[in-house]
């Protein structure tokens, strides 16, 4: 489990509140739970000066209870630029983050999914690094293909960044 760095009890007491709030969602729902993974790549929008916006390659991995109406899914996710962005003088522009969130996804084979959640995130520019907690939130369209969920996502990532991404969840 990934615990905020700074010392404020604040971020620490958010934290355990998102674990708790998600475990008794799915705890709820009196179903058995499946395992699945995903790729998320797409294009970060970074609240710096920026000439360039990074390209992000994040990876997940959650436990999803179907049900009737909807999925509930918890699911833990690291994403890392793979592609640096460039900042107004010419350096590199890097975003980091770790998240665990909520995911509620219609049924169907063409279906609508929102998540919301805990992140924790790091601007790296040649100036220096800004770290950052707060929440997330994110909705998207995708299709079931086979076993394969392809999905099209928005996601706002606290104060710091836009993450506008492909998703391939298995």
């Amino acid at each position: 489990m990934i615990w905020p760095a700074s010392a404020g009890g604040k971020c620490r007491r958010g934290y355990l509140c998102c674990v708790i709030l998600c475990s008794l969602a799915l705890l709820a729902t009196p179903t058995r739970a499946e395992l699945f993974g995903g790729v998320r790549l797409g294009a970060v929008n970074l609240d710096v000066d920026s000439a360039g916006d990074p390209k992000n390659l994040a990876l997940y991995l959650g436990f999803q209870v179907p049900n009737q109406l909807a999925d509930i899914s918890l699911a833990g996710e690291i994403s890392r630029s793979f592609d640096a962005g460039k900042t107004r003088r010419g350096g590199d522009l890097e975003f980091e983050s770790e998240a665990l969130y909520l995911v509620v996804r219609s049924t169907s084979s063409l279906f609508v999914s929102l998540r919301g959640g805990f992140v924790r995130d790091k601007v790296v520019t040649d100036r220096g690094t800004q770290r950052d907690d707060g929440f997330l939130f994110g909705g998207g369209v995708g299709v079931v293909s086979g076993r394969v969920r392809i999905l099209l996502e928005y996601t706002s990532i606290g104060d710091d960044a836009d993450f506008l991404s492909l998703n391939f969840e298995f």
